[in-house]
């Protein structure tokens, strides 16, 4: 879905739930199952199906078993099994998670009686439907939408949106048009520089898109009354892998860690570092499961799964590294993960790795091998575009920080909004190629 289209059906929800005087979570959610519906009348037939399934099934630890296995089955099968229809299958590994949430709650503690109104809101709340955040139960409980508008949540939401589009729009979206021209021909022969330098902007580029449709979901969820948590907190920012992970992604690691990771460690509590090394590794590989069938995901939460065990060992050797060396190093490793996840493919992946660690790939002609390529082009104005684009990105990551502070303030300040509505206007990327990368999981 186009991010224009997104915003347009939001502003008309939104329209519809002030107009309310009761019943908001009911016409909330009536609301949104149109709009999947309008995307998709098979994934709203699919959210309806499984949500009634979660709150059947809540309700003893035998049918809760029988819950996770439905929920699982269908959200394997459509995953693995139906890549050409996606369309059947949009936010199924969100709120496929959030269901299966509440059922393992059901199954470890005791049974949970959310009522299918709750359990039907958390999955198709239009704004989080596509992106999450991802909800554990306790979050879900916490959820009432309110039509009092307040100025402060008016003036956070629209501070929240329009950061978000400027990510969207200025940063995630040109970025897209540079590491494009590398990860979309697999077949091509690329210099080594070249490819680094791609697989460290799609790095910036899967961050910003990511966080970027979050920023606006969580600046619509806020003119509902609706506090949806954090997924992102500055993680490029991170001095070790670790720092990484709980800075991104927030609500997916959040549910694999109370899921997984603290089951594993409490089981195997009698050997600690085993315990630690084996909750590092499940969730890490079913977290590459879960973002699907290619051989590249799974190498992606492999190697990120290596990264936080050999980090786990260092500290227990008291190892630590400097900032000024812990930094790069964490972004080129998690860059070098990424390689694995765009390239989706073993084939794909070994191409890439050849033209790395191929001696000839280091001969290069910056201009002829890099410039020329990630601009699409030589000419000097495609030169000049790539060189402003990146001089935009890292600027913003260098005030970013501050940035976020203004994004997440609930005055306006007219400067901060102006500044960015002009960089959107002059240098967004309003083509249809800039597709939000998750929409795929």
């Amino acid at each position: 879905m186009l991010w224009w289209t997104y915003i347009l059906i939001c502003l008309i929800g939104f329209g519809i739930f002030l107009k309310s005087t009761k019943f908001h979570r009911e016409i909330l959610s009536i609301f949104s199952i149109v709009l999947i519906g309008i995307l998709s009348w098979k994934a709203a037939v699919a959210v309806i199906l499984l949500s009634g399934i979660t709150y059947v099934f809540q309700k003893n630890k035998i049918t809760s078993w029988i819950g996770v296995f439905i929920q699982l089955t269908i959200l394997v099968y459509h995953n693995y099994f139906l890549i050409e229809n996606w369309i059947f299958k949009l936010g199924i590994s969100y709120y496929g998670l959030q269901n299966v949430g509440i059922l393992l709650l059901s199954i470890r503690q005791k049974s949970q009686n959310f009522s299918f109104q709750e359990i039907l809101f958390t999955n198709t709340f239009f704004p989080k439907f596509l992106s999450g955040p991802i909800l554990l139960p306790k979050e879900i409980k916490k959820l009432s939408p309110q039509n009092n508008l307040t100025q402060s949540n008016v003036f956070y939401g629209i501070n929240r949106i329009v950061f978000g589009l400027f990510k969207l729009l200025v940063l995630a979206g040109n970025l897209s048009i540079i590491t494009s021209t590398v990860f979309g021909h697999p077949e091509s022969e690329f210099k080594a520089v070249t490819v680094i330098i791609a697989s460290l902007l799609f790095t910036f580029e899967m961050y910003l898109n990511f966080s970027g449709y979050t920023d606006i979901a969580l600046g619509f969820a806020k003119l509902f009354n609706i506090d949806l948590k954090e997924n992102f907190n500055l993680p490029l920012r991170s001095k070790s892998v670790s720092e990484y992970w709980r800075k991104t992604h927030i609500s997916l690691i959040d549910w694999f860690t109370q899921n997984f990771f603290y089951y594993v460690t409490f089981k195997w509590r009698k050997s600690p570092n085993l315990s630690v090394i084996a909750g590092i590794s499940i969730t890490f590989v079913l977290s590459g499961i879960w973002h699907g069938s290619a051989i590249g995901f799974l190498i992606w939460g492999v190697l990120n799964a290596i990264y936080l065990i050999i980090e786990f060992l260092g500290k227990k050797l008291k190892i630590k590294l400097p900032n000024l060396i812990a930094w790069p190093m964490v972004i080129l490793a998690v860059s070098f993960a990424n390689l694995f996840f765009i390239s989706k493919y073993w084939a794909n992946s070994i191409h890439y790795l050849n033209n790395i660690f191929n001696a000839d790939g280091w001969n290069f002609d910056w201009n002829m091998h890099v410039m020329a390529i990630l601009g699409n082009g030589g000419y000097l104005e495609q030169q000049f575009q790539l060189i402003v684009i990146s001089m935009l990105v890292f600027s913003f990551l260098i005030f970013e920080k501050s940035l976020q502070k203004k994004a997440k303030n609930n005055t306006i300040s007219i400067s901060f909004l102006s500044i960015l509505a002009i960089l959107i206007f002059i240098f967004g990327n309003f083509n249809d190629g800039s597709d939000f990368i998750y929409m795929q999981f």
